[in-house]
């Protein structure tokens, strides 16, 4: 089979170039990949995992990209990375996965901060929520609301969807309306490949070294952490290490200057591979809050795993689904003293913690990337299978929404069900016609 695959690879500096790398060399064993790019650069690496295609976003060579059987599109939230693709997956079907269930920000920041395409962004916001969608989105652009309030109300996941014939999480905890989409939904074990024993050089006295790394935007709770560090008598026992892309570098420092914590906390900006496994290998404890989660796995959770490394993580999304005896959990609700209570539970008992890490060592089996692939392509069966019933939803969908803006309300229930009825009437013929031509 020749597959179509679009997703951030490597050199970027995203975590889904990093889930490409673990998926792809199991894939392409099996099948003929086409990995097509709008990045400027690609690792050798991936050179050596299939063909490379560059593509215009604006005028996608479409002749070739309907060459292969399927096309898997990766979408999250950051437009710099997806918009290309999304250009493409809105116009050419394929298999959606999502590495971020909630999706307002990637369409808010691709549409709703440019004037000429503000009104593509109202109008998802009116297809999906109605009025009441379009006016919080106006609201939202002039400022009158928050983007986390709005990622959590309206996440626009149906909008990333609309045109997939499947689609793919990393959760099983999922927004309702991506659970009514009209394709079929399957949450897969985020694929990880494990080292082989990594060796520690951590401390057994203090002052302990903690960890927090990655793309650290303001849902990754370096204000409250930074805080609640702060308001311990034994903050001079910690030594905090933030690696990574941080919304607001300047901010965060005045932070750390203004909480008397310069001693304590080092920023160390993005890391290359080597320099951040050696920060790693050095911590005691991983910190990785997400409030509000945008319902996505998390890799960084599987990387301190890896180490066997134990992790503050929030009780919300998907890290609210991990074992109790393989996290050390964080109530959004009471985020500055559950912070402080688990670090001095560390620090009481840090053989504890490092028993937590090793449990979390042992579930990296359930991300086994040979069985993830293998599920994948059992699931991409499945929805091509699908497809032809999905264009008629799709069809009923659309006749649907047109209608009933021009129906009256009392008239709308009866000629809706007679318009999908028509439409399930063709469905059956086609299928039977297909049947008998076999």
């Amino acid at each position: 089979m020749l597959i179509n695959w679009f997703s951030p690879l490597p050199p970027a500096r995203s975590g889904i170039a990093h889930y490409a790398m673990q998926a792809l060399p199991n894939l392409t064993r099996a099948h003929e990949i086409v990995l097509w790019t709008d990045q400027d650069q690609v690792a050798a690496d991936v050179e050596r995992l299939g063909r490379v295609v560059r593509y215009n976003p604006a005028a996608p060579p479409w002749r070739e990209i309907n060459n292969g059987a399927v096309s898997i599109y990766h979408l999250g939230n950051d437009p710099g990375f997806h918009a290309g693709i999304w250009q493409v997956c809105s116009r050419h079907p394929g298999i959606v996965v999502l590495h971020d269930l909630y999706l307002h920000d990637f369409f808010s920041m691709g549409m709703g901060h440019q004037e000429e395409s503000r009104g593509s962004y109202l109008a998802a916001m009116q297809r999906w929520y109605r009025i009441e969608g379009r006016r919080a989105g106006e609201a939202f652009c002039a400022g009158g609301i928050s983007p986390e309030t709005m990622a959590q109300s309206y996440p626009l996941v149906r909008e990333a969807v609309r045109n997939a014939l499947g689609v793919v999480t990393h959760s099983r905890l999922m927004p309702d309306e991506l659970q009514e989409a009209p394709c079929p939904v399957a949450a897969l074990d985020l694929p990880y490949v494990p080292s082989k024993g990594r060796a520690t050089a951590r401390t057994t006295s203090p002052p302990y070294r903690l960890i927090t790394f990655g793309y650290l935007n303001r849902n990754r709770r370096l204000g409250p952490l930074l805080e609640a560090l702060a308001g311990m008598p034994e903050r001079d026992r910690f030594r905090l290490d933030i690696c990574g892309q941080i919304w607001d570098e300047s901010h965060l420092r005045g932070e750390i200057e203004r909480l008397g914590l310069s001693s304590q906390v080092s920023l160390h900006g993005f890391l290359p591979e080597n320099q951040l496994d050696q920060k790693i290998m050095a911590a005691s404890l991983a910190i990785n809050l997400r409030y509000p989660s945008m319902g996505e796995a998390s890799l960084s959770q599987l990387q301190y795993w890896d180490y066997g490394l134990p992790t503050l993580v929030t009780r919300t999304g998907w890290y609210a689904s991990l074992p109790e005896d393989a996290t050390a959990f964080v109530r959004p609700e009471h985020e500055l003293a559950d912070i402080q209570s688990c670090l001095r539970a560390f620090l009481a008992d840090p053989g504890a913690f490092r028993a937590m890490g090793e449990r979390g060592r042992m579930l990296l089996k359930d991300h086994d990337p040979a069985r993830y692939v293998a599920a994948l392509l059992s699931f991409i069966d499945d929805a091509l299978r699908f497809s032809p019933r999905l264009a008629a939803l799709m069809l009923a969908n659309r006749v649907g929404s047109d209608l009933s803006i021009w129906l009256d309300p009392a008239a709308s229930d009866y000629l809706l069900d007679r318009a999908s009825e028509a439409i399930g009437a063709l469905l059956t013929e086609q299928e039977q016609d297909g049947q008998t031509s076999t």
